[in-house]
């Protein structure tokens, strides 16, 4: 950016200390290259309102959240002297100099922060009672603001800069995915955090700011607490929804993402992807939905299709838990039922808003592609708003389906959900992999998933197949061959005649 007049150069000044992001885009463009995501908003305001003083973020690698927080607005607020003891926290001292010394090198030599503010002398601070023998372990800016990158379980509680608390702590990162898996450690992390961390601010003074900003590494976590504390104000922002659809297209796109998925699917870790990408803190070992309980099959496989006239399919519609439906996700599931083999095939999905009309045309153009005959819909706190209008909009359309109506029968929706389990758990469900990503993601989730509309769906199949009336037939393969006549015959040699006249007189 070129400016040639003083009124340009208080223009921009003007604008970057209103605006962090203005900040990145102006002065430190070189650093944000890319163009920034919607969703990143939702940092930026946290970061310029100072009456937030205590910010969590959870949000997936890539997406530029450190740069945000240690060059951006740390850089910002030491510029224009908002901020006079700057702490940077990291995993360990090394990566939180690293981050200390990338913001310095900005301010040194970044030709348009030097044309504004002039040359900024960096140097060694004096009277905190630590050794300032070398610069990269603390120094100051231009002698007014004082930057002390620490690592996790470092000294920070009750040191000043003169008669300075910090006020503002910047924490990037902070637990180590080793450690973290460690109970004790994770313990250590937490106690260090809120003892010392907590306690190393000025809380009579309304001026602190402290920003905590993580991946999530496990469901026990720092960051973990923190997002259920209702004292911090929270931020969540995913790397795509449960479709698999970008929050950054610019970054990645949909395809992208369906390819990351895939390949960790491929390798057995979708809890991983769930942890590292969409921030689900779900334990593996305490998951009631595993990936090793996905089975899939394709439309096209040619057992399937020998199977397809043995199949009953039916349509289950979830519809959004408000009468403004359009204002929540609804979900349309198409189920196969094979009661012989057993197995449910999860057919096709369809999730996201939708008016009530559209509602009703996919999930008719669902029964139709499917040849379903049959369509559920979940009636509860909704009766008098679906059941009526479903079925003028049937017969309007000249369309004629079996209609049944779904309740929860007095089961709250997450006993719903895990009747899902034991069905899941012996085989009997397959997915189509082409359309149930959105399913497995919530279901790797829960009971914590962000949303269940999809899953909620599909576990009314067991209703449905029992107001059927359809029973999975015994399992040969399980149960074993019916045994022969010689065998019963073997069964009087080797056990004692029967005893006569048993019964009492």
């Amino acid at each position: 950016m070129k400016l040639e007049t003083k009124e340009e150069i208080k223009e921009v000044m003007a604008q970057c200390y209103l605006s962090t992001k203005t900040s990145a885009q102006i002065l430190f463009s070189e650093s944000f290259t890319r163009q920034f995501a919607p969703k990143t908003d939702e940092i930026f305001y946290a970061l310029d309102n100072d009456e937030l003083q205590k910010v969590v973020i959870k949000a997936p690698r890539g997406w530029g959240k450190s740069s945000i927080l240690n060059i951006a607005y740390a850089g910002k607020k030491a510029l224009f002297r908002e901020k006079k003891f700057i702490v940077p926290i990291s995993t360990t001292s090394t990566k939180a100099v690293l981050e200390s010394e990338n913001l310095k090198r900005e301010l040194i030599s970044n030709t348009l922060i030097r044309k504004i503010f002039g040359n900024i002398k960096t140097g060694n601070a004096e009277s905190t009672g630590i050794d300032t023998s070398f610069s990269k372990e603390m120094w100051s800016i231009n002698g007014e603001t004082l930057i002390l990158p620490r690592g996790a379980g470092q000294q920070i509680r009750g040191i000043r800069w003169g008669k300075i608390r910090p006020d503002l702590i910047a924490v990037d990162d902070l637990e180590d995915p080793e450690a973290v898996l460690s109970k004790e450690q994770r313990e250590k992390l937490k106690h260090w955090f809120f003892a010392d961390v907590l306690n190393s601010i000025d809380r009579s003074s309304k001026t602190w700011k402290i920003v905590y900003i993580d991946t999530l590494k496990h469901e026990d976590a720092l960051l973990a607490d923190l997002m259920n504390d209702p004292s911090w104000y929270h931020i969540d922002i995913d790397l795509c929804d449960d479709e698999l659809r970008s929050n950054w297209p610019e970054f990645m796109s949909d395809a992208d993402i369906k390819a990351l998925y895939e390949s960790f699917r491929q390798q057995g870790l979708l809890d991983v992807f769930a942890r590292e990408y969409r921030g689900q803190p779900i334990a593996r070992e305490d998951a009631v939905f595993r990936q090793e309980y996905f089975r899939y099959y394709s439309e096209s496989d040619e057992t399937f299709n020998k199977r397809l006239q043995n199949l009953e399919s039916v349509v289950i519609i979830d519809p959004a838990k408000t009468t403004k439906v359009s204002s929540d996700n609804s979900a349309i599931v198409g189920i196969g039922i094979d009661v012989e083999l057993p197995r449910v095939y999860i057919r096709d999905v369809d999730a996201g808003m939708m008016h009530p009309d559209d509602i009703y045309n996919r999930a008719f153009a669902m029964a139709d592609r499917l040849g379903a005959r049959t369509i559920g819909y979940e009636v509860t706190s909704l009766n008098e708003f679906i059941t009526y209008p479903i079925t003028t909009h049937m017969l309007k359309c000249g369309k004629f389906y079996t209609l049944v109506e779904l309740k929860d029968r007095g089961k709250k929706k997450e006993n719903r959900i895990a009747m899902l389990n034991p069905l899941y758990r012996l085989g009997y469900i397959y997915h189509n992999k082409n359309v149930t990503q959105g399913l497995e993601s919530q279901l790797l989730a829960f009971p914590k998933s962000k949303r269940d509309d999809i899953m909620d769906a599909v576990a009314y199949v067991v209703e449905m197949l029992e107001l059927g009336e359809r029973y999975f037939a015994p399992d040969a393969s399980m149960e074993g061959e019916a045994p022969s006549e010689d065998e019963f015959a073997g069964l009087e040699k080797e056990y004692e005649p029967a005893i006569k006249n048993w019964r009492a007189a």
